[in-house]
């Protein structure tokens, strides 16, 4: 047994690389439907209420 961490590590990356059924791995089939994306309206609506609740809080800090 080696003492060495190193060596040991080694050791069991290689057994662990012999050990698996590399190559005949079944092939997954990948799905064709892309991420759901948002309309842009709700992107602009987003928008429009941070700069609004951006632009309140800078009011009140600037007022007060």
């Amino acid at each position: 047994m080696a003492d060495d961490p190193e060596r040991l590590v080694t050791d069991a990356l290689r057994a662990q690389a012999t050990s698996t059924n590399a190559g005949f791995a079944v092939p997954v089939p990948i799905a064709d439907d892309g991420p759901a994306h948002l309309p842009v309206w709700w992107v602009l609506g987003l928008a429009l209420l941070l700069g609004l609740a951006a632009g309140t809080v800078a009011a009140v800090i600037t007022l007060s």
